[in-house]
């Protein structure tokens, strides 16, 4: 039989150690990051976008081996995009980061498919379990309209110029006949 007491007692026991080593890591982990073009990221599809963004050591001490990356979900199917077909450039290597320094980051995004997405940038440091995310943007990618869709519209509007123009000149020649 199982002592509920006793298992509730363990728990009560490791959960403030746990919590110490998870806030030790978060701790000792002082990335700040932050996206700077959450206003200008919706567009329409087949649009290129750049996503600026920065990430900030505010810790005492340097920070080694860092590699930031994009992360894009489509909000209505709830899946992560496939960004090669987004963006050529997933992942960026920082290298190392000062205490107190601020370092720009740049992403360059191609719209494929219109929706409502999200986006978030995860930093990933050396030693370190948790990566930091920064906070979640929403944005729209609005539907391109295309109003010759398959390089249709020449041939639609110069078929029928053109059997107008033979026909026209078919006429002509014949009238020529008639007069002679």
């Amino acid at each position: 039989m199982i002592n509920v007491k006793r298992i509730f007692m363990i728990g009560m026991v490791s959960s403030p150690l746990i919590l110490s080593i998870v806030y030790a890591q978060t701790e000792s982990q002082s990335l700040t990051l932050s996206i700077l073009s959450e206003k200008t990221l919706s567009g329409t599809a087949g649009n290129f976008v750049t996503v600026n963004a920065q990430v900030t050591n505010s810790g005492p001490n340097s920070i080694n081996d860092i590699t930031t990356y994009i992360s894009l979900v489509d909000e209505s199917n709830k899946m992560p995009v496939d960004l090669e077909d987004w963006s050529a450039e997933k992942g960026l290597f920082i290298g190392t980061i000062d205490s107190g320094k601020t370092l720009p980051l740049s992403w360059k995004v191609h719209f494929v498919k219109a929706g409502k997405y999200s986006l978030i940038i995860i930093a990933e440091t050396a030693g370190q379990e948790i990566p930091q995310v920064s906070s979640i943007v929403h944005f729209t990618v609005k539907p391109k309209i295309n109003l010759n869709p398959g390089q249709v519209l020449p041939i639609a509007l110069g078929m029928p110029i053109a059997v107008l123009f033979i026909m026209l000149l078919l006429n002509y020649r014949r009238d020529l006949h008639k007069a002679e």
